[in-house]
């Protein structure tokens, strides 16, 4: 299938072809980490809005039929996603500062802990919900602080899987503290950090 001309292999994942999408993939996703990268200047960050290109491609997959240039198409979805990333960045970090700044000087610390480990509680009670692999990604990744390769080491899978499940469970967390909190994902992330 890796010799399968650019038309035949969409015709293929337009109909939910698994392993024509993995071809796909293989195919454009250095060129697409490399394009983002350009916008964001961070491996990580590049790493996740190219795996969140890829998701949503395949969550379209129906419309790759009608496309004859996959790689206007995915760049348009690439770029659109950066744009949207900096852009909620700008708004988060404004909205993180003017928190910060009117957070106040002399705060009780009994309360902030009280605060702190009803977050921490939180957190927890969201990652529950996630597979159980998937929960243990997240501590690897996000607790123990490995890198994605060196999670995929030690779990003995793909580092393309660990990056599925982190794209996931981060999505499961943001919507978690957005519906649950009222806050964004990076609002609860400041105030763990700054304690």
């Amino acid at each position: 299938m890796d010799h399968i001309d650019e038309y035949s292999l969409l015709q293929l994942v337009s109909a939910g072809d698994e392993v024509a999408f993995t071809v796909l993939y293989e195919r454009y996703h250095i060129r697409l980490y490399l394009f983002i990268k350009r916008y964001l200047k961070s491996a990580q960050l590049s790493d996740d809005i190219c795996q969140n290109v890829f998701l949503k491609i395949w969550e379209r997959k129906e419309e790759l039929s009608g496309i004859h240039t996959f790689n206007a198409y995915a760049f348009t979805i690439a770029k659109r996603l950066c744009l949207d990333f900096l852009k909620r960045a700008a708004i988060e970090q404004t909205a993180m500062n003017l928190i910060l700044q009117a957070y106040p000087l002399h705060n009780n610390p009994s309360e902030d802990n009280h605060q702190y480990n009803e977050y921490l509680r939180f957190i927890d009670r969201t990652l529950l919900k996630l597979p159980p692999q998937s929960q243990q990604i997240f501590k690897l990744c996000r607790q123990q602080f490995k890198s994605y390769d060196e999670a995929a080491a030690i779990l003995g899978i793909s580092r393309h899987a660990i990056k599925k499940h982190m794209v996931r469970s981060m999505k499961v967390l943001r919507v978690a503290a957005e519906t649950e909190l009222g806050i964004s994902l990076s609002v609860l992330v400041c105030f763990l950090t700054r304690l």
